[in-house]
């Protein structure tokens, strides 16, 4: 379990951005960070990967992460950030990670790195360069580069946010899974129509935590995103009209959404 302590941040004399946060997150949930721009969703991202330093504490599995050494924390939380291009250093995919690995003293390396490409469905790009990929293809790589380490926790900072349909539901899919083989992953997003992936739901409202939603309270809490500045899609309005019919929805998949609708049109 990751555990915040009275975290709060600023950048030098600026007003602080985040404010007194106290959480908890735990492993084999997908924990989902919403709020405006500005709100302190990046980087409260960045102090849970401890790439920032927090003036309180936090604690992951009953280790303060300020006096871990980065090679046992980074097999503990990985982070991905919105431009993968900025974790990528070679001009050859199987080298990017490889450099990873190697930093992290971990073994296995090439079973390691075959067996993550393939789990992202770019297992033919090992030998191109990044640099002359899609962005799409680049999360891709940058995903794959955790996968290969697998550390308990995942952070992926508004990751889908410059990518297509199609990169969306993969990483959709791809977070469903590692949920079920118990990883823990926070996943910071300003596309509300995610929510329906969450475990739970960290609200960030001008640097404090306006309140934590578990899955089966979102739909009795969509005034909440309207009173902090968010849209409400028409997925969630959906699936709450649905919840007032007396339909229990554990499926929200689309084929499932739409075939409950038809069946009460």
């Amino acid at each position: 379990m990751i555990v915040l302590s009275n975290v709060s941040f600023s950048y030098k004399k600026q007003k602080e951005i985040l404010k007194d946060i106290n959480l908890e997150i735990k492993p084999g949930k997908i924990t989902m960070i919403i709020g405006k721009n500005g709100s302190g969703k990046s980087t409260l991202c960045s102090l849970l990967a401890n790439i920032l330093k927090t003036k309180g504490k936090i604690l992951v599995d009953d280790i303060d992460i300020s006096k871990i050494d980065n090679i046992s924390l980074r097999q503990k939380i990985g982070i991905v950030f919105q431009n993968p291009s900025y974790q990528i250093i070679f001009d050859k995919v199987y080298d990017d990670i490889k450099f990873v690995l190697d930093n992290l003293n971990l073994d296995n390396k090439d079973e390691r790195i075959l067996k993550a490409l393939e789990s992202m469905n770019i297992l033919n790009l090992k030998n191109e360069n990044p640099y002359e990929m899609s962005l799409g293809q680049k999360q891709r790589i940058a995903l794959a580069t955790w996968l290969s380490v697998s550390p308990k926790y995942l952070i992926l900072d508004e990751v889908t946010s410059m990518i297509d349909y199609k990169g969306k539901k993969d990483i959709y899919n791809l977070i469903t899974k590692l949920k079920k083989d118990g990883k823990g992953i926070i996943f910071s997003t300003n596309i509300m129509e995610e929510l329906i992936y969450a475990d739970e739901v960290i609200v960030l409202d001008k640097g404090l935590v306006k309140k934590v939603i578990k899955q089966e309270e979102l739909l009795d809490n969509l005034d909440l995103l309207v009173d902090i500045g968010l849209e409400v899609p028409f997925i969630l309005k959906t699936l709450k009209l649905l919840k007032d019919k007396g339909l229990d929805i554990k499926d929200v998949s689309e084929e499932n959404i739409l075939m409950k609708l038809k069946e009460n049109l």
